[in-house]
């Protein structure tokens, strides 16, 4: 069976025999008075951690020639104190392990094993069973990732030899972690429960690495944030890339130990980016260093691996130098810097010596140097984790206290402020709404009032009027004249429009030279009497400059709405059309000469009526 099908096929076994067993549970529960001793002898036998009994024979037996089988019998087996790290390699690459499996009774039996360094081929009774990776006829093969196996046994497995023939051209050849038989229910049992409890761990990694960086986005310490969230996801991705729900989720343990690597490598140029973020321009050389370094690396590593037939997995023990070598350079290199930032520094320097010594600690015992200690290097993380949090927590800490005393200073000075802002609030409501030279309103404020007249004028069936006009030869003034001459003419003919029309009436300097004004209630008679009046008020404004006195004419353009019921158009759209209207009759009398009005009045269909005055 395929192994992705198989792991699947191993989940659905394993979710259904856990209801069935929760379900028996709750029977047995409720009857235990009276077959507590029938289930205590229909109980599974617990799975079994096989440690001793185990032999090897380095290089491949022979195979006989007439069956094409591998002759088990023929060769010299030497017991082996335990199937991993066999002794007297000499450079071979093919090691041949023998186990008597021991039965227990089991109904389902399957062997499980940790990891093999690095293809595996499992055999009884002359029949494959089992195989990870291929070895070809020439005895070669390729690193296929580091998963756990689970092996199914043949019924009668306990009356032959289990042969395992494994293929490494990495420093370490055979089993490595545990090797156990049971049932695959308590096989995948324990395998999952190790899963998941790694998995916590990855877990808090990442919600410490999120929180972290929302707490130093929330403190503009961006770069920080986003180093010590890379960080973290990268942390986070390593570990899951090594826990054993991993190849449950997807099986292609190649991919999964490719990301392992890497992201492994790429731990001490993400340790030098945060350190660059939090010093700054106070970083010292050796941080720079490290990064690079570490980017070298990690490129060379990839190169090499896709051009070159060296395997990636061979830079590991390289690295493992490469990495204590760094990462104490960092520290040391880093310390004076870190202690000038006082207590937040002195907590990333823990949390860089945690890390790093977890990490030895896990490198030491997968080289066996020392007795494995499990999860060592899981809590260095999360303890790294936790010191990037920690140091937001005292920053926050100490700007708490710094605010406590601040916000007491500027209660007293808002309360100061508070009476000088109320009264410049009027003044700011005016600017923002008036042209600042003619006083006027400006285009914006025109538009969200002109949409209300509008609104209203539509709702009740009132008349309204819009009067668009342009002073008539105003570039000429500012040519001629300067500037200040021009802000004159402006300012006296934004003076005889308020005159000219009733109060509340809607006055706007539209652009440059040309205004606005929207008369509610009026229909085309009085607004081209109002249009006329004022006409002629321009007419007789003269502003002095040196010893001329300047003449100002303007053309007119009158849009009326005798009936806003009819129309069907939204405020905004029938205010723009209006617009647009006065804008075409106001052209038509700078066509014909200019200094006269033009009234026009707007029906749904078309504009009709029209007559200069």
């Amino acid at each position: 069976m395929p192994k992705k099908h198989y792991l699947l096929s191993s989940l659905l076994y394993h979710a259904r025999r856990l209801t069935t067993s929760t379900c028996l549970a709750l029977v047995l529960c409720s009857m235990l008075p009276i077959t507590s001793m029938a289930s205590d002898q229909n109980m599974p036998p617990e799975r079994e951690v096989i440690s001793g009994d185990w032999f090897y024979h380095w290089g491949d037996l022979p195979r006989d020639a007439a069956t094409d089988q591998w002759r088990y019998d023929d060769v010299k087996w030497q017991p082996a104190p335990s199937p991993s790290n066999i002794p007297n390699r000499n450079n071979e690459t093919i090691v041949w392990l023998k186990i008597d499996l021991p039965n227990k009774g089991w109904r389902d039996p399957y062997l499980f094993i940790n990891s093999v360094d690095l293809t595996l081929q499992a055999f009884q009774n002359s029949q494959q069973i089992y195989h990870f990776g291929e070895i070809d006829d020439q005895g070669h093969s390729q690193f296929e990732g580091w998963p756990w196996h689970i092996i199914r046994l043949p019924s009668n497995y306990q009356q032959h030899s289990l042969y395992l023939r494994i293929y490494s051209d990495y420093p370490y050849i055979g089993l490595s972690g545990e090797v156990a038989i049971g049932d695959r229910f308590s096989l995948l049992d324990e395998v999952y429960g190790r899963g998941i409890t790694g998995l916590s761990f990855i877990l808090i990694v990442l919600l410490v690495g999120i929180i972290s960086t929302i707490m130093g986005s929330i403190k503009k310490d961006s770069g920080v944030a986003i180093c010590t969230g890379l960080l973290s996801f990268n942390l986070a991705l390593m570990m899951f890339a090594e826990n054993e729900l991993s190849q449950v989720v997807w099986f292609n343990p190649l991919c999964w130990r490719y990301i392992a690597a890497f992201c492994y490598f790429l731990i001490p140029g993400f340790l030098s980016i945060i350190v660059l973020a939090w010093l700054k321009e106070k970083a010292p050389k050796v941080a720079h260093g490290v990064l690079v370094i570490t980017a070298l690396f990690v490129f060379g590593v990839a190169a090499l691996s896709a051009f070159t037939e060296f395997n990636f997995v061979n830079a590991y023990p390289y690295f493992d130098v490469l990495f204590i070598v760094l990462v104490l350079a960092l520290v040391i290199g880093c310390f004076k810097a870190f202690k000038q930032l006082g207590v937040p520094g002195m907590i990333m320097a823990f949390g860089i010596i945690t890390l790093f010594i977890s990490l030895v600690l896990d490198m030491l015992s997968s080289h066996d140097l020392i007795t494995w200690i499990g999860r060592s290097g899981q809590w260095g993380l999360i303890l790294f984790a936790l010191t990037s949090l920690t140091i937001y927590l005292v920053q926050d800490w100490k700007q708490q206290i710094a605010l406590t005393a601040l916000t007491e200073h500027l209660e007293a000075e808002v309360e100061a402020r508070t009476k000088e802002l109320q009264s410049s609030k009027k003044q700011l409501e005016q600017l923002a709404r008036e042209d600042f030279l003619t006083s006027l309103l400006n285009r914006r404020s025109f538009n969200e009032l002109a949409m209300i007249e509008i609104s209203n004028a539509i709702r009740f069936n009132r008349p309204l009027s819009l009067l668009l006009f342009d002073i008539d030869h105003f570039k000429d003034i500012n040519d001629r004249y300067g500037h200040h001459v021009g802000d004159k003419v402006l300012k006296a003919i934004a003076s005889a429009t308020k005159d000219s029309c009733r109060e509340g009436e809607l006055i706007c300097r539209y652009g440059g030279e040309e205004f606005v004004i929207l008369l509610h209630a009026t229909d085309s008679n009085y607004a081209s009497v109002l249009a006329t009046r004022l006409r002629e008020a321009v007419n007789e404004i003269e502003i002095k400059a040196n010893d001329t006195m300047v003449k100002v004419t303007a053309s007119f353009g009158l849009i009326s709405l005798n009936d806003p019921e009819f129309f069907e158009e939204s405020a905004e759209q029938l205010l723009e059309r209006l617009l647009t209207a006065a804008d075409k009759v106001m052209y038509e009398v700078k066509v014909s000469g200019r200094d006269a009005v033009k009234v026009c009045n707007l029906t749904p269909d078309t504009e009709s009526i029209f007559r200069v005055s």
